[in-house]
């Protein structure tokens, strides 16, 4: 499984590579640069072929026909080596004209090329150029709170270089704005609707190592059908890359249970917890304080989720908590068991509403076999019993530094 998975990964780098200089191309033959390089070829062998029929006979530098384009070349690049030159007046003459000739030449040349790059760039900048990247987070949609997600991440990032891709329909000004006030991320930006698998694929999906999607209010986008194109989203980036893992956001409990069905790694209901912080801050006023201290990623003593040393498998949580706190490491407040559970034909019903059959259809046309497709159980316990035995598949969370 390994070596295919390293095969795969091989065809893939080979196959982008072969994609980028094929985009190259069609941006040079757009901007005919093969003609201005015909031309050049042109000048330097009917002007070192004239020269040669000139000066052959007079002067020994000029006694191959390949000596003569060898002089072509030097001479129209301007770069003069001065190993050899023509001694008679019409040899002389050629050469003023293939001098001047060649300024022009390599002027035109030059900026062409220089002017397919800026327009690359700019191109990126605007959102319309393929990404290539590999390993990075792709964020679907843009709101309000997504500036956050963003702050997060560069909280988190530490001295790690993290990429993220921006997928929505943003003005160009404030993505640029957004890369400069972030300049410890590597932010890209691609414009367009992340529930196509096109832009999808502008975005390099299948190398992506995460994807999150929130409601989308730019561009034209309202935030009424905000929910409907994270499904559609979600179901296209699984068609594109199975292993990826997935966040979204959803405005409406009643669409979490489409989103489960589509295999979504992890899911949040927008406002789901306003209630509980609201009426616990009119009679606990310490407990929204201790949350959001607790989920700030810049508090030192803020939540996190670390592995579990090995050597603790088969012991009790008390152990392991005793470890964490005797060596300063944070006070351990919970475990996340992972397990297989039910497939996901078993979630989906016979009597299947409508979004149930278009799941279903988007999976076969992706040539996915739902019967196979595992969805991964997770089991949250908060403060466990003292004698629960660690698993191998356990993991830790803990108040604290992060371990």
């Amino acid at each position: 499984m390994a070596i295919q998975k390293n095969i795969e990964n091989k065809i893939n780098f080979v196959s982008k590579i072969i994609k980028n200089l094929r985009s190259l191309y069609r941006d040079f033959s757009k901007d005919n640069l093969s003609r201005i390089i015909l031309a050049v070829l042109l000048v330097i062998i009917v002007g070192g072929g004239l020269v040669y029929f000139v000066e052959s006979g007079t002067n020994r530098e000029f006694s191959r026909f390949i000596d003569s384009l060898w002089w072509g070349a030097v001479t129209i690049t301007t770069v003069g080596y001065g190993d050899m030159a023509p001694i008679s007046i019409p040899g002389r003459v050629l050469a003023v004209m293939m001098m001047f000739g060649g300024i022009v030449l390599t002027s035109i040349f030059s900026g062409t090329i220089a002017s397919i790059f800026v327009d690359r760039k700019i191109q990126e900048g605007r959102g319309l150029q393929e990404v290539s990247l590999r390993n990075h987070t792709i964020i679907c949609g843009w709101n309000r709170n997504a500036s956050g997600i963003i702050e997060s991440f560069s909280a988190l990032a530490k001295d790690k270089r993290t990429t993220l891709c921006l997928i929505n329909e943003m003005d160009a000004e404030e993505y640029q704005m957004l890369k400069v006030k972030h300049s410890e991320l590597d932010i890209k930006f691609v414009k367009g609707d992340f529930s196509s698998e096109k832009i999808l694929n502008r975005a390099s999906a299948s190398n992506a190592k995460a994807a999150i999607f929130i409601p989308d209010i730019s561009g034209n986008n309202t935030i009424e059908n905000a929910d409907e194109r994270t499904i559609l989203a979600v179901l296209a980036i699984k068609s594109i890359n199975s292993d990826i893992t997935t966040c979204a956001e959803v405005l409406k409990k009643e669409n979490e249970g489409h989103l489960q069905r589509a295999s979504v790694d992890s899911i949040i209901v927008s406002g789901e917890f306003s209630g509980f912080l609201l009426s616990n801050a009119s009679v606990s006023e310490g407990i929204p304080k201790f949350v959001k201290e607790m989920l700030d990623v810049e508090s030192k003593k803020s939540i996190h989720q670390v592995s579990i040393p090995g050597t603790f498998v088969g012991k009790t949580f008390l152990e392991l908590s005793e470890y964490f706190l005797k060596n300063n490491k944070g006070i351990a407040v919970g475990i996340m068991s992972e397990e297989k559970k039910m497939s996901l034909e078993d979630m989906l019903s016979d009597d299947s509403s409508s979004i149930d059959a278009f799941i279903k259809r988007k999976f076969q046309e992706a040539e996915i076999n739902i019967g196979e497709q595992q969805e991964q159980g997770i089991d949250i316990q908060i403060c466990p019993s003292p004698d629960y035995n660690i698993k191998e598949t356990d993991s830790l969370f803990i108040l604290g530094v992060e371990a």
